[in-house]
């Protein structure tokens, strides 16, 4: 059923590449009511992947060996308390759902300080930093994440969201770049594509916030 979704919305956008160059004024409107839409439908997958994924990351912890049940038993060692990740990470979530991503940022840098190597909370505080519109400091985790992740969906997110930062900073030559490492990562999102096109569109022309990374 995904698949079947994906290789619709991938068919749309062929088509969209493929009319848009010769497409009239009127054309082109239509053309970009299309993409809007498919960029909205990816968004939300983007979004529901995050929470799937932050809860599969809690339920493979509880499940390994040396899980939650024996990490008890070795409470003299000194370690960060998985507990208070766990709350960060949840009020992180929240106040970024509420749309308040400086309250956001403060919540995964906390957790971020006792878990470093925690890439999906690592993520969320990159977004939060991007929509602060916090740059560097979003790219530099961004790349950390594309630098030691293992997980091909969210180097995709993360080499997505780099080349939006850079056709902000009007590099479209490096964004096309990062938007086709994204696409190679993971060739099911539509996101990277998308913002190609625009990218390609707006021929070196101001990037719209609009046509950012996840509204």
């Amino acid at each position: 059923m995904l698949k079947q979704l994906f290789a619709t919305m991938n068919d749309t956008l062929d088509e969209v590449m493929k009319h848009y160059p010769n497409a009239d004024a009127g054309g082109k409107q239509d053309l970009h009511k299309k993409l809007e839409l498919l960029k909205t439908m990816s968004d939300s997958f983007i979004e529901e992947w995050l929470h799937f994924e932050e809860k599969l990351s809690r339920a493979l912890d509880c499940v390994k060996p040396g899980g939650p049940s024996q990490a008890h038993a070795a409470a003299s060692a000194p370690k960060p308390d998985p507990l208070e990740s766990t709350n960060a990470f949840k009020k992180g979530q929240g106040y970024y759902q509420l749309l308040m991503f400086d309250n956001a940022a403060k919540e995964f840098e906390k957790m971020i300080e006792q878990h470093p190597d925690f890439l999906l909370g690592r993520l969320y505080l990159a977004m939060s930093q991007m929509r602060l519109g916090n740059d560097v400091e979003a790219y530099r985790h961004f790349r950390f994440i594309t630098s030691f992740g293992d997980q091909a969906q969210m180097k995709a997110v993360c080499y997505n969201a780099m080349g939006c930062i850079q056709a902000k900073n009007a590099n479209m030559h490096e964004a096309q770049q990062l938007f086709k490492l994204a696409f190679a990562h993971d060739p099911t999102s539509v996101e990277p594509m998308i913002n190609m096109g625009i990218c390609m569109s707006q021929h070196g022309g101001a990037w719209s916030p609009g046509n950012g990374f996840i509204h």
